[in-house]
C-alpha cells in the first residue's frame, strides 16, 4: 500500500555499499554495527509499540479469489457511501496489548478496492474495468488501451460494514479493524484492513538518510523470508549479507559489479534469507539507512 513509486526513484540510483564480492565484508559488518547502536538508542520502542503487518490487507476466501481470476474484465463498483463510519479504532493484541488508530473511511475504502488493479492472488484487472470510473474516464482509457469497454463486467458492493479479523503482525495476531464488502455476484464478502496509512509500517524518527531501502520482504511458511528488491543491471546480484541480532536483523544486497558505474536497465529480483530462527517481533533494517524494510510483495 505504499511503495509503489519507489521504481521509479531507484532506477537512477546505484545503492551505495553494494560491492561486496565474497562473504559478508567488513564494511557491511560497520554498517550493521551502526544500524543496531541507532536502532536501540530510541528507535526500536516506538516502532515495537506500532502496526506492522506481515501478511497482505485485502482478505478473501478461495472462492471469491478464484471468482475474480477468471475474469480480468470483472470490475468492484459501488454507489458513494452514505456514510463515512467511524474515525478510529483499536487493534488489540493476544498480549492484551491495544492500539487506537485512525481509520480509512468509508469512500475511500470502496474506491481503493474498485480501483486496486491487483487482488491477492489475481491476474492483473483490465484497468478499463475498474469500479466507480465516469463514462468519460472509462472511454478515454478504452482508447489508448484498444480494449472494448463491452467486454467489462461489474459486480456491485451492496454493503459496508466495520468488523475486526486476525492480522498476523510483528507481535503476532491481532484483532483489527476492517472494512467487510458484501457484493452481489461474488461467492462471499471481501474484507480490507480499514487501518489509515499514516499509522501503518511507521518508521520512528531520528534514523539516518531517506534514501529507502530498493526493496520489501515476505515471509515463507517455512519461516525464511524471500526479499524482493530492484537490482540495477551493471553486476551480478551475488546474494544478501545478513547480520542476525536478538532485537533485529540487518541486510544489505551483495553484488559484484561488471565494471564502471553505468545507469542501466533495472529489474525486479527475489533472494531468499534463512534465519536461524524466526523472525518474530524483530524488524528488517537496512544496513545503509537503518531503517524497516517494508513487508509486501513489490
Amino acid at each position: 500500500m505504499v511503495r509503489y513509486f519507489v521504481i521509479l526513484v531507484l532506477l537512477a540510483v546505484v545503492a551505495p555499499g553494494g560491492r561486496n564480492e565474497a562473504g559478508p565484508s567488513a564494511s557491511f559488518e560497520g554498517r550493521a554495527e551502526r544500524a543496531l547502536m541507532t536502532w536501540r538508542g530510541g528507535p526500536d520502542a516506538v516502532w515495537q509499540a506500532g502496526f506492522h503487518p506481515r501478511q497482505d490487507l485485502t482478505l478473501m476466501s478461495p472462492e471469491v479469489t478464484a471468482a475474480l481470476s477468471a475474469d480480468p474484465h470483472l470490475g468492484l463498483d459501488y454507489d458513494p457511501p452514505t456514510a463515512t463510519g467511524p474515525a478510529t479504532g483499536t487493534i488489540r493484541w493476544a498480549d492484551g496489548g491495544t492500539l487506537e488508530v485512525p481509520l480509512v473511511p468509508a469512500d475511500q475504502a470502496a474506491s481503493r478496492l474498485a480501483n486496486q488493479r491487483r487482488l491477492p492472488g489475481r491476474p492483473s484487472l483490465n484497468p478499463v474495468c475498474q469500479g466507480g470510473l465516469s463514462t468519460d474516464e472509462r472511454e478515454r482509457r478504452a482508447e489508448e488501451s484498444g480494449t472494448d469497454p463491452a467486454r467489462c463486467k461489474q459486480v456491485k458492493v451492496t454493503r459496508m460494514t466495520v468488523e475486526t479479523v486476525p492480522v498476523r503482525t510483528h507481535r503476532g495476531l491481532a484483532d483489527t479493524p476492517a472494512w467487510r464488502f458484501d457484493i452481489e455476484g461474488l461467492p462471499g464478502p471481501i474484507r480490507q484492513v480499514a487501518v489509515a496509512d499514516e499509522a501503518l509500517d511507521t518508521t520512528p524518527p531520528g534514523l539516518g538518510p531517506t534514501t529507502p531501502f530498493d526493496g520489501t520482504f515476505e515471509q515463507r511458511p517455512d519461516g525464511a523470508l524471500t526479499i524482493h528488491l530492484i537490482h540495477l543491471e551493471c553486476g551480478r546480484l551475488l546474494g544478501m549479507n545478513v547480520r542476525e541480532a536478538p532485537d533485529a536483523v540487518v541486510i544489505e544486497p551483495r553484488t559484484q559489479p561488471y565494471g564502471p558505474p553505468c545507469s542501466g536497465w533495472a529489474s525486479i529480483k527475489q533472494r531468499p534469507v534463512q534465519l536461524t530462527k524466526p523472525l518474530a517481533n524483530r524488524p528488517l533494517l537496512d544496513a545503509r539507512t537503518g531503517r524497516p524494510i517494508p513487508h509486501g510483495a513489490l
